[in-house]
């Protein structure tokens, strides 16, 4: 038996909607594989705490999905093979709370959701034709009078947006206080709830960033970021890698080093730290395509003269460095 078919077992009999036959299979199965036993209680486990959530919060999915993003970074499963298929057994019961199943039209009075956990991304197709990739650990709620008069959705984590282009009904997404109203374009909106930033990169089209007091009309390559703690708008600037997560890319144009670091801290999700405070001032240029992280060291290691170390998930940097540029 496959992976996908003892998780298609596992969360039928978790659900109750096994049948006869295929609770003897999965019986039969785990009997002969006792190992497996461990990988099955990881799945129950993560069902039952989704099912509470579900009786907790039955009226606020949104909750729901918030509090399970907690709970699952406290209770992380020892046996990591099974993680991904533990988060979607979860998700199958919190993005269902009220709403019957995962398929359902349009127009209805109810929001929808669409939800990914670490380590998952999704493309979403809406209505109107619109795509949408979700980033890790993000949620996306879908107004429930979408494609009536505005087409209006509510953004937690990070989406690359390809929108469908309707003269008469904007596409509008709200993130936290900023709200981004397009027509027709593709950009990147980066609204993760525990960072500082709302941030967001135009690909194509023309995009309005707005908040109560201010807005910016952003166009093809340009940046943006609003600052939660002072309700500022400004313009970015080098936001080459914007876009990293989803075009699997990374590219520098003599930027610093502090800033390349930064970039390899995101797309990476280690720590990078310098041994001396001048490594920062040199700068490097150069583009890599479905990259690994050595191999970005190894090349800038050689056109900064530095070094690394590495230690757990944290690598240090060590080397003379330069002196600030004029």
């Amino acid at each position: 038996m496959n992976d996908q078919k003892f998780f298609d077992l596992s969360a039928k009999r978790l659900s109750g909607t096994i049948t006869p036959e295929e609770e003897l299979e999965l019986t039969n199965y785990l009997a002969d594989q006792p190992d497996q036993n461990k990988a099955f209680q990881e799945l129950e486990r993560h069902w039952n705490v989704s099912g509470q959530l579900r009786l907790k919060y039955e009226n606020d999915p949104q909750t729901a999905w918030e509090k399970f993003s907690q709970l699952k970074s406290d209770h992380e499963p020892k046996t990591v093979r099974w993680v991904h298929f533990a988060y979607r057994l979860a998700a199958m019961v919190i993005l269902t709370i009220g709403l019957g199943f995962l398929f359902r039209e349009f127009g209805k009075s109810e929001p929808f959701y669409y939800a990914t956990f670490e380590g998952e991304t999704k493309w979403v197709v809406l209505a109107d034709s619109s795509r949408i990739r979700l980033n890790e650990s993000s949620l996306l709620t879908i107004d429930g009078d979408f494609n009536e008069e505005q087409r209006n959705v509510k953004l937690k984590g990070e989406a690359f947006f390809e929108i469908a282009r309707d003269e008469t009904r904007p596409f509008i997404i709200q993130t936290d206080k900023a709200t981004t109203r397009v027509l027709g374009t593709s950009f990147n909106i980066k609204a993760i709830e525990k960072e500082p930033h709302v941030e967001i990169y135009v690909v194509s089209g023309k995009v309005s960033f707005s908040t109560e007091q201010a807005e910016l009309i952003l166009t093809k390559g340009m940046a943006a970021n609003f600052t939660k703690e002072s309700n500022l708008l400004a313009l970015d600037t080098d936001e080459y890698n914007a876009l990293a997560w989803h075009s699997k890319t990374l590219k520098f144009d003599d930027a610093p080093l502090d800033k390349v670091f930064a970039d390899l801290h995101e797309y990476f999700n280690v720590d990078i730290f310098m041994a001396n405070d001048k490594i920062k001032n040199c700068r490097f240029t150069g583009e890599f395509k479905e990259p690994s992280l050595n191999e970005v060291l190894k090349v800038i290691s050689i056109s900064a003269s530095v070094s690394f170390t590495k230690e757990n998930n944290s690598y240090t940097i060590q080397g003379e460095g330069c002196s600030p540029a004029n």
